[in-house]
């Protein structure tokens, strides 16, 4: 396509991004234009439209298509224990430091948010950690999991806690027979984790609210935003790491992707646990 074509290209999404925002509060200016017109292009080939336009004026003439259009977007891989060192390390190493300061401090709530979940493979994945660690305890914990998406579709999904075999492929065998059940098609998570985790749709890149506002209150020992970042620009990566880090208890953990790292001004601000693994802690107040 000529240059031409690439400035309607450009137009068009940006009437596309106006459109969102307009009709779902939703601002996408802070997301990597790459990965929109990858997205924006592969809702127009399964529609079989070519031109921006056609697509354009589909959006402002069916409602339902702001939505279809937004789980394209946000569309991520998800499934249980990704990166299985990462969530070795959180049960070996973190939720037993998260649950001695806790002692210490004679508190006994433990909260967690998982950021960007999707359709809930990590949250449970978390939610079953804690409930191993905290089989053997005699004091009486108050876990709570606050997992949060923008994508509606996926938040259901989560709700209903049932997946396909594909998704536990990384689950030890023993997780599997505890707190799963068989059904038909793959496995339900259950009740028992399920009661563990409380699902809301929250953008993570509003400026309107530092925490979710479903969160109750309170800050978090633990938050994970793990392959969320690298769909935005580094502006934005900057905006809602500080959200993160500002909703993080003192000595609480931020879990980030592999692929994912800390812009300066916040890597100033955070411990380094594991670099490689992207595990970092708030300082403890002195």
């Amino acid at each position: 396509m000529g240059s031409t074509g690439d400035q309607v290209n450009r137009s068009v999404l940006e009437a596309v991004m106006e459109e969102l925002q307009r009709t779902r509060g939703l601002d996408l200016s802070g997301y990597r234009r790459s990965t929109l017109d990858r997205r924006l292009t592969a809702r127009m080939t399964k529609l079989r439209l070519k031109e921006p336009l056609q697509y354009l004026q589909l959006l402002q003439s069916d409602p339902a298509e702001y939505d279809r259009l937004i789980e394209t977007i946000e569309i991520k891989v998800s499934s249980f224990f990704r990166d299985p060192i990462v969530f070795e390390l959180i049960a070996q190493r973190v939720l037993p430091q998260i649950m001695e300061r806790h002692r210490r401090d004679h508190t006994r709530q433990i909260r967690v948010w998982s950021a960007g979940c999707a359709s809930g493979e990590e949250a449970y994945s978390i939610a079953i950690l804690l409930a191993q660690e905290l089989a053997a305890e005699n004091f009486q914990w108050a876990p709570y999991i606050c997992a949060t998406d923008i994508s509606a579709a996926a938040l259901e999904t989560a709700e209903l806690g049932s997946y396909r075999r594909g998704s536990l492929e990384t689950a030890k065998l023993e997780v599997l027979d505890r707190f799963f059940r068989p059904q038909a098609d793959g496995f339900s998570v259950t009740p028992e984790i399920r009661r563990l985790v409380h699902f809301s749709r929250d953008d993570l890149t509003s400026r309107d609210s530092l925490t979710p506002a479903d969160s109750i209150y309170g800050s978090f020992d633990l938050v994970l935003c793990r392959n969320v970042l690298i769909y935005f620009s580094l502006d934005l990566q900057q905006r809602v790491l500080d959200k993160l880090c500002g909703a993080l208890n003192p000595g609480g953990y931020l879990v980030l992707g592999t692929s994912e790292s800390l812009p300066r001004q916040i890597a100033s601000r955070l411990l380094t646990v594991d670099r490689f693994n992207r595990i970092f802690q708030k300082p403890c107040e002195a």
